[in-house]
């Protein structure tokens, strides 16, 4: 469900995936299963759950080191590669006896491209998906 997004999914998001795709026969799983998956996927280094503002949690596949920005207009996540903000780290930590771990992430909060034009009138979220970010609902 997650592969074809390159992004991040909530749960619900999730679930809804899973019943749009299976044949309408089959019996989707419950939250609940869908829940200790995704938690499962989690702890082995599968996924990486991201906790937006709100307290939705979203999850995406952790095959590459990454840091997320969130956009706080639309809800976009946009994945920064971690190669880019390196150097930044390094810097910020020099002098200090802290290490971040290879699991660590930041998130960046501020404005999707989208959201910076001028066509954007901060009416509120948008359909983040068609710009090829995923947008996790705002609670």
């Amino acid at each position: 469900m997650l592969e074809p997004v390159h992004g991040h999914l909530s749960v619900a998001e999730i679930d809804q995936r899973l019943r749009e795709c299976l044949p309408a026969q089959d019996q989707p799983p419950d939250l609940a299963t869908i829940y200790r998956t995704v938690t499962t996927l989690v702890d082995q280094g599968v996924l990486h759950a991201l906790t937006l503002e709100g307290g939705v949690t979203t999850y995406g596949l952790a095959a590459d080191p990454h840091h997320h920005a969130v956009c706080t207009r639309c809800g976009s996540i946009i994945e920064v590669p971690a190669g880019r903000l390196a150097s930044a780290l390094e810097h910020a930590m020099a002098g200090s006896s802290f290490t971040l771990s290879e699991r660590a992430g930041l998130t960046l909060h501020g404005l999707c491209p989208q959201c910076q034009g001028p066509q954007c009138q901060g009416d509120g979220p948008r359909d983040a998906m068609d710009a090829g970010q995923t947008r996790s609902p705002r609670s």
